[in-house]
């Protein structure tokens, strides 16, 4: 699983994202978010799998 990203610098901010399988922090409290590293545990809420077949750039909104 690849989850190498790139930040711009944009205001509305904007993920680029390598094809494969990447997980999504759902619960806001990563800190690696945008992606899971398992803080979830307990919340009730957990990472959203996100396949993509290739680099694709994606919005993101700040927790």
């Amino acid at each position: 699983m690849c989850q190498l990203a790139r930040m711009s610098d944009k205001a509305d901010q904007e993920i680029t994202l390598e094809a494969g399988t990447h997980w999504m922090c759902a619960c806001g409290k990563s800190a690696n978010y945008p992606f899971c590293d398992g803080m979830h545990k307990g919340s009730g809420k957990g990472p959203e799998k996100l396949v993509l077949k290739e680099v694709t750039t994606i919005p993101i909104k700040l927790p």
